[in-house]
C-alpha cells in the first residue's frame, strides 16, 4: 500500500523563537513516526527545516517542491529523499495540493496563509476533501481563528468552513487529528 502523504506549510525564515523550530522538529519526528511521508517547499530554514529534519531523524521520506528560482531566497533542502523543481509558484502550490493526502499549516508568513486560505477555499468548494489541520504552537494561529469566526458571525464566511478544519496543540495531536480522519475515510 501507497504510504500517505503530508503537506506542510510554514515559515521559512529562522529568524523566529525557537520554541517554533522545536516543536516543527517534534512535528517532523511524529510524521515519520505514523509513517507518512511529508511533502513541503523544500526549504532548509524555518518550520519547513524543522519539521523537514525531524522526519529525517525519524526515517521517514520527504519531497521537497521548489520553484528553480527559490534558491535566491532561502536555501534548498538537499537531503530531501526526492526533490521536483518546478518552473513558478503557481506551479509548486498546485503540485504540493496534489500530492496531499493531508494538510498541515504551521507558523508562517504571507505565503503560508496564501496556502492555507487556498486550500481552505478548495475544501470549501468541494475540490479537495482531505483533513487540513492547523498547528497552533503559542496560540499563534489565534487572531486567524478569530477572523474565521467573526466572519461566519458577520455572515462573510459560511459557516461550513468551521468544519474543514481541526486545530492542534500539540505534534501529538496534529498527526492524531489526521490519523482519525484518514482511518474514517476509509471506512
Amino acid at each position: 500500500m501507497k504510504k500517505r502523504r503530508i503537506t506542510l506549510y510554514g515559515a521559512a525564515s529562522d529568524q523566529i523563537d525557537r520554541e517554533y523550530l522545536l516543536q516543527g522538529e517534534q512535528l517532523g519526528r511524529e510524521v515519520a513516526k505514523a509513517g507518512y511521508v511529508l511533502v513541503c517547499g523544500g526549504g532548509s530554514a524555518g518550520m519547513m527545516g524543522a519539521c523537514s529534519r525531524g522526519v529525517l531523524e525519524g526515517g521517514g521520506k520527504l519531497i521537497g517542491v521548489v520553484p528553480a528560482f527559490m534558491d535566491a531566497y532561502e536555501g534548498i533542502n538537499e537531503n530531501c529523499t526526492e526533490l521536483i523543481w518546478t518552473d513558478n509558484m503557481g506551479d509548486r502550490k498546485t503540485l504540493m495540493e496534489n500530492l496531499a493526502d493531508a494538510f498541515i499549516v504551521t507558523p508562517g508568513g504571507i505565503g503560508t496563509m496564501d496556502e492555507f486560505f487556498q486550500i481552505l477555499t478548495l475544501g470549501y468548494l468541494d475540490r479537495k476533501d482531505v483533513p487540513i489541520v492547523i498547528f497552533n504552537i503559542k496560540g499563534f494561529f489565534d487572531p486567524i481563528l478569530e477572523f474565521i469566526d467573526s466572519g461566519v458571525e458577520k455572515g462573510f464566511i459560511h459557516e461550513k468552513v468551521r468544519t474543514l478544519f481541526t486545530v492542534g496543540n500539540s505534534p501529538e495531536e496534529v498527526i492524531s487529528a489526521i490519523s482519525e480522519r484518514l482511518q474514517r475515510d476509509q471506512k
